[in-house]
């Protein structure tokens, strides 16, 4: 690979990681809103859920632990 290749190749997966930080906010922004008109008890399950916690939890720079 050349120089230039790999520069390029480098802002790509900058890019990536970018639009998977924005990927991941949003979801945070709409998970906040759905569990806003659940029940207690949906509400329970939803945020008991491993996924769930690990999505409401997750912040960037937590990639690199």
């Amino acid at each position: 690979m050349t120089k230039e290749q790999l520069i390029l190749e480098a802002n790509n997966k900058q890019k990536q990681i970018t639009d998977l930080y924005a990927l991941v906010d949003t979801l945070q922004t709409n998970m906040n809103a759905a569990i806003f008109y659940l029940n207690e008890e949906d509400k329970q399950k939803v945020t008991s859920v491993p996924s769930y916690k690990w999505c409401m939890n997750w912040k960037q720079g937590d990639e690199r632990n």
